[in-house]
């Protein structure tokens, strides 16, 4: 696709972009990660959209996908014979060049390649996707360290499954509501119980079948599960396992399928051994692959005293729900089933982790006398959040948060419930309950 087509294409905006957008006047290499048909090629034409819109002439920007084998096998005879294609491209590089490149980890060598570039050829401005951190970290050696910015892109937050949706006004008043708002202070007034319905209605439809663009575009929900069943079958079970070769396919694809049903829970990797017939190593590579995939994520506790705050055992979230849905075969309405308390928790998970800023940590908290926080961020304060998916007449300060606060020097702490909204305080902790569809991380 030429600079010009990519300039004419109608695109989504995602939240990534803003922080890539202030790195490209930078010396570094940019690499974009993330699952396949998350949409990292479409924030890549979104960044030579903004170029453009910076006044960057077309002549200067480029896009190579490196997919086409005549493009791959260009770039992999060395940056010499790729520089000199450029030339033949009519490029002078008297000005600064920008060079997109899309599914960097086919290069048989793209971390000397980048090196190279990056080393040699100063005008010239890298930024790249690849669809496997762990497949990029095994090509991409030390010779990139202080070279590269590395930037992870996940499935459509609720906030930008909204503007997929295209309901900007639900979007415009839904940002009052995060807790990075909350905490500076600035409490928003309670919703009316209009938007909550229509917010409700959407939060259903966006656990359900997730947040992968492709899917979030397409109506019907026949048509959604087809969508999801092929990002199922041709990314995690044939790509991921022909990527990494795995020898023991059945019991990778049943790991897969046990940990769909254990959002939320506690992952026990001996029983989980036991369960596909596995070593624990290989139980353990396994679920590394499927982190540095970005099928799942596991999370870790957080303490202080080791001797009283158990667990060293994570606990295990999707993320994308659709996806997960989609591995459990089961896609139905949350008020029908039995696990909709933990789809909640996991929704909570991806919108705090898709959040997170640099500084930050995710964690959860319990302990011997099983005392316990689902979330607690942790950064230069640490706030607490637990979920309660059930209807609140007045404020019930969860029995977890309540000896958190009181171990813990905590300003803010948050309750995501089923439909109440409302603010409490306890030890001078000021305790925010918010419903599900205003919880945005």
């Amino acid at each position: 696709m030429n600079i010009q087509e990519i300039k004419k294409l109608s695109l989504y905006n995602r939240t990534l972009l803003q922080k890539l957008n202030e790195w490209l006047d930078s010396d570094e290499t940019l690499i974009i990660t993330g699952s396949r048909q998350v949409g990292k090629t479409s924030l890549l034409f979104l960044l030579i959209q903004e170029l453009l819109k910076k006044k960057v002439s077309d002549r200067h920007i480029y896009y190579f996908d490196l997919e086409d084998f005549d493009i791959l096998d260009l770039c992999n005879q060395g940056t010499k014979n790729f520089v000199h294609h450029m030339k033949t491209l009519g490029e002078d590089f008297k000005s600064r060049v920008y060079v997109f490149f899309d599914e960097i980890q086919y290069l048989e060598n793209p971390s000397n390649f980048l090196k190279l570039l990056h080393d040699h050829y100063k005008k010239i401005k890298t930024v790249c996707s690849g669809s496997s951190t762990l497949d990029i970290r095994r090509k991409f050696k030390d010779s990139l360290v202080g070279r590269k910015i590395v930037f992870e892109l996940y499935p459509l937050t609720f906030k930008e499954f909204l503007l997929f949706k295209k309901k900007n006004d639900l979007l415009n008043f839904l940002a009052q509501y995060s807790i990075k708002n909350i905490v500076k202070e600035q409490q928003p007034d309670a919703p009316s119980s209009i938007v909550l319905t229509e917010l409700e209605i959407l939060l259903n439809e966006y656990i359900r079948f997730g947040g992968y663009p492709a899917v979030a575009k397409i109506d019907g929900d026949d048509k959604k599960r087809v969508l999801l069943n092929e990002i199922y079958q041709t990314y995690v079970r044939r790509d991921i396992n022909q990527l990494f070769s795995i020898e023991k396919v059945s019991a990778f694809n049943r790991l897969v399928g046990l940990l769909g049903f254990q959002i939320g829970q506690l992952v026990n990797l001996q029983e989980l051994s036991i369960n596909i017939s596995s070593a624990r190593q290989t139980l353990q590579n396994y679920l590394f692959i499927l982190e540095n995939t970005f099928i799942l994520k596991l999370l870790y506790p957080f303490y202080t005293n080791k001797r009283k705050e158990l667990v060293k055992m994570p606990k295990v979230y999707f993320l994308d729900s659709g996806l997960r849905n989609q591995i459990v075969k089961n896609t139905t309405a949350l008020n029908q089933r039995p696990d909709a308390g933990a789809l909640i928790e996991n929704f909570a998970f991806q919108q705090i982790v898709a959040n997170l800023r640099i500084d930050e940590d995710l964690k959860f908290w319990r302990t011997q006398s099983r005392n316990e926080v689902d979330f607690v961020i942790e950064s230069n304060e640490l706030i607490p959040i637990e979920i309660k998916y059930k209807p609140f007449q007045k404020p019930q300060i969860p029995t977890g948060i309540r000896f958190f606060i009181q171990n813990y020097n905590c300003k803010n702490a948050f309750v995501v419930t089923k439909n109440y909204f409302g603010k409490t305080q306890k030890n001078g902790c000021d305790i925010y309950f918010l419903p599900v569809m205003l919880f945005g991380g």
